[in-house]
This record gives C-alpha cells, structure tokens and sequence, in this order.
C-alpha cells in the first residue's frame, strides 16, 4: 500500500489489487479511514469533508497521476 502523500494529519495511499472503482484511501492520524472516488470525487466513511479538504485539493489536482498508479498498481 504505497503512501502517494502526506499531510500534516492525513495520508493519501493506494492499495495493491483494490477493488473497483478507481480509488484512493485517506487515513487521518487517529485511525479513521475514508475512499475517495478518484473520477468523481465521493468520499464513503465517517470523515467529514471538512477534515480532509487539503488531501482533496491534491487528489482532484493530481487526477491523471492517481489514474496511471491506479493502472499499476490495480491490473
């Protein structure tokens, strides 16, 4: 599960052979965990928007970069 970035109490990572659709993890520092779409951007779990807003800035920023890891990471 490779770590895509950090923030100061969120981390973005992609896991290896996940299921679809495309997506990524978010997990913040007290465990909690959320998916967030990569293509259209819906967050599924209990984080509210509000506590992950930098990691969603980066996320829709860098769409084509997640998709090809996504590719790779996920055949």
């Amino acid at each position: 599960m490779p770590i895509l970035q950090r923030f100061n109490d969120v981390r973005v990572l992609m896991y290896l052979s996940d299921h679809p659709p495309p997506h990524v993890h978010v997990k913040l520092r007290d465990g909690r965990e959320c998916t967030v779409d990569i293509d259209g951007g819906a967050i599924k779990g209990r984080v509210a928007e509000r506590e992950i807003r930098e990691a969603l800035a980066w996320i829709k920023t860098n769409r084509d970069f997640l998709f090809d890891q996504w590719r790779r990471n996920n055949p």
